[in-house]
Parts: structure tokens; sequence; C-alpha cells
């Protein structure tokens, strides 16, 4: 019996939109395109249908869910937590463990960091990754091992405090060490052998992939 593909859900966010380009070369790889609120307009602008707008619906501009006629509408006025929050705990619902998010950085600052708070919370049970034109954003977990060039750029950004970091592969290593907000954390650093292995004891740690010209989406 062969393996079964992780099915891999696309959400577009109320952030900065991303481009059209990197929009599309997801939408490729995508079984399920969600909109989450305001993200519903950037599908409109670039023409595209999601399968589903979900959230309480307030930044969506008015027209969007009439010209996006074929998309379920789920309307979720809870206000104990973010549109995203409501649409990553309804998408995993649906079994997805693959998902992507575009369009959860810039704009609001608060709204950034709401972003980032919800990455943590489905990040035990979910592979997502937050994508711009920059790079990626994605947790570690406990363990990740990175196949990437030499001299792409690599930070970790520490939630918390995490114990028991360990890195490989990296032009600057940490070996069983300690990273805290506001005391250390490990930016900007540089791959200098295949593969990165990174590892993390006790704590939530995220990753940021900074995009070489040559693997921009």
């Amino acid at each position: 019996m062969g393996l079964q593909r992780t099915r891999h859900a696309l959400i577009f966010a109320n952030g900065e939109p991303p481009s059209r380009r990197l929009a599309d070369r997801y939408l490729k790889e995508c079984d399920l395109f969600v909109c989450s609120d305001g993200g519903a307009n950037t599908a409109d602008r670039y023409g595209l249908n999601p399968h589903v707008v979900l959230g309480d619906l307030d930044s969506v501009r008015p027209g969007v869910l009439r010209r996006l006629r074929t998309a379920d509408v789920l309307l979720r006025p809870d206000q104990n937590s973010t549109d995203l929050e409501k649409t990553l705990q309804w998408v995993v619902s649906r079994g997805y463990r693959r998902i992507t998010v575009l369009g959860a950085t810039g704009g609001r600052l608060d709204h950034a960091a709401g972003n980032i708070s919800a990455l943590a919370r489905f990040a035990r049970i979910a592979d997502i990754r937050f994508v711009d034109a920059t790079g990626e954003l994605r947790p570690v977990g406990r363990a990740v091992t990175l196949d990437v060039p030499r001299g792409t750029s690599i930070s970790l950004i520490p939630l918390g405090r995490c114990s028991g970091v360990r890195t490989t592969g990296l032009r600057w290593n940490l070996r069983d060490e300690v990273l805290a907000p506001g005391v250390r954390d490990s930016t900007s650093n540089v791959v200098r052998s295949r593969p990165v292995r990174i590892r993390v004891r006790r704590g939530t740690l995220l990753l940021f992939r900074v995009f070489r010209r040559a693997d921009t989406p």
C-alpha cells in the first residue's frame, strides 16, 4: 500500500497581500483554499475563487462576497479569538495537517503579533508555515532538518524560554543553549553545511529562513 499524501490547505490572511506569483505557486499545490476574513479582498483582487471565506467578516470590502459566489461563507463573530485562529481551528478540524498561510505579516503590528501567537498555538498538531516574499516562518517543534543551500540566512526566534537548543550546519552553532525573548535570540545566522539540524529540548522556537534570490517563490 502506498503512502497517503498529506492534504495541503492554503490560507489567505488579512495582512500584507502576497504577490500574484507567490499566490499562484501555492494555489497549484493546495487541496483547500480558505480566506480568513479580509484575505477575501486579496482573492477578489486577483480573480481567485476560494472554497471557503471564514471570520467575523468585518474587513471584507462591500461586494466581495457577492463576486466570490462559489465560496462557502462561514460567519464566526466570536471576539475571543482572531480570525486566523478561527480559520486554523476550522482547517485543522477538517483533518488538514499541512497549512501554508500567505498574508499573515505586514499591516497592523498587533494583528501580526496575534497571527504569530496563533502559529504557536497550532504548531503541535499541524505543519504550519507563514510565507511572504522575504522568507518562511515555521515552528521548529522538537527537531527539524533543513536541506537548504550554503549561505542561506537563518534566524531562530524564541516564544518564551527555550532550553537545550542545539544546531549543526550553521556558521555559529548552538550547543545545548538557552534562548529567550529580551535575553538572547539567534538572528541572521548562516548555513555553512547541509543538512542543517536544529533541536530544542523545551519551549516554542520559531525558525525563519530567508529566501535567496534564486529560491524566491
